[in-house]
């Protein structure tokens, strides 16, 4: 099972906006007939505070708990979920994989307005309990009523048909039913720049600058979405094999930096496997060059200043795989290897031309 990690967008960055949120409560007094909305009523201003502090932390903790639903639904069926980011109108959820199965998607998109569904009906009615005993303007009052009503808020902003968002994932789902995934994509992720441009519009309108990060995020985010979508599908059913480059030229870690200029220069490639007699020993880059002071080159070998951690793939796996790897681990090359031998290297270049030469087969 993958480990569920929670990332925070750093220390400094949760912490102002716990910080914000406490602050918001604390000076908002706004009271309807069965609710009352902040603790700026409060006195003294310490125990105001603390109750405002209070509900931010558990609020963010729904906020995670809405997350989690998601990645639970994933995990039962066998999919991995790389890190859970939090924000303060959601989350996201990286997944190793986004299921093609539109029963499955709808299943794990709406697993997290359900969770905020069912803590906002918990919160509530304890809220509308607790009133009836200690009344509207207790502090515990306030807590209850107000997380019950921030948590039905998350779940029904959760669930706007604005791609990425849960609401957005269930619309692609319901179009995948009846159209291909990445039409569907397409479709939703146009529908969701609709909605990233009215929120966009209506934060400028009302200066607020909370709804045009929203706005941002989302247009970004359906933007990038479809790309990764078309380029996965572009390159489903094509190994690594087919597109990657089987003459490979290779360097000495003995050679030395002035001469791997001078090949690089001349081949015009940006890196070379390091082989000893039939071994590989590591990768040079253009990078690993630049890291030496040209008046050091010429006395520098390159078994110096190679990459020995190497992350290698086979012939046969499949090309979105190794397009996956290098993504996620910011490299631009992977040796192919069978049988223990280097038979080929697979680069970025290979898969974009790849990507371009199939991706007539998405549209």
């Amino acid at each position: 099972m993958a480990f569920l990690i929670l990332i925070y967008n750093g220390v400094i960055t949760i912490i102002f906006i716990i910080l914000f949120i406490a602050w918001s409560f604390a000076n908002t007094h706004q009271a309807t007939g069965s609710i009352i909305y902040g603790f700026g009523a409060i006195e003294p201003a310490e125990v105001r505070w603390l109750f405002s502090l209070l509900l931010a932390l558990i609020l963010f903790a729904c906020v995670a708990l809405h997350e989690l639903g998601h990645s639970y639904i994933a995990l039962k069926h066998g999919i991995g979920i790389k890190s859970i980011t939090l924000y303060f109108f959601g989350g996201v959820a990286a997944m190793e994989d986004i299921p093609r199965n539109p029963g499955l998607e709808l299943k794990m998109a709406f697993a997290g307005p359900a969770v905020s569904g069912i803590l906002g009906l918990a919160f509530w009615l304890a809220g509308t309990q607790i009133s009836s005993y200690l009344g509207l303007s207790h502090p515990l009052s306030i807590i209850f009523t107000n997380l019950g009503l921030m948590n039905f808020i998350l779940m029904a902003f959760n669930l706007l048909p604005a791609f990425p968002m849960d609401g957005g994932r269930l619309l692609r789902a319901w179009f995948a039913f009846g159209m291909p995934y990445v039409k569907a994509t397409r479709r939703a992720s146009d529908i969701g720049k609709i909605f990233a441009t009215l929120m966009f519009l209506l934060g400028l309108a009302t200066l607020n600058f909370m709804l045009l990060f929203v706005a941002f995020f989302v247009y970004v985010g359906a933007s990038e979405e479809e790309k990764a979508t078309e380029i996965s599908i572009s390159l489903e059913g094509i190994m690594v094999q087919d597109i990657m480059s089987t003459r490979v030229e290779s360097v000495s870690p003995d050679m030395t930096l002035e001469e791997l200029k001078e090949l690089m220069f001349r081949d015009k490639h940006r890196g070379y496997p390091v082989m000893e007699g039939e071994k590989l020993q590591g990768i040079v880059t253009i990078a690993d060059l630049q890291k030496v002071a040209p008046e050091r080159r010429a006395g520098t070998r390159v078994g110096e200043v190679m990459a020995r951690e190497l992350y290698l793939i086979g012939p046969e796996d499949e090309a979105a795989t190794a397009m996956k790897t290098m993504n996620e681990l910011q490299i631009r090359r992977l040796p192919v290897m069978d049988g223990g031998g280097l038979v080929g290297i697979l680069s970025r270049e290979d898969l974009v031309r790849a990507i371009e030469l199939c991706r007539e087969r998405v549209h």
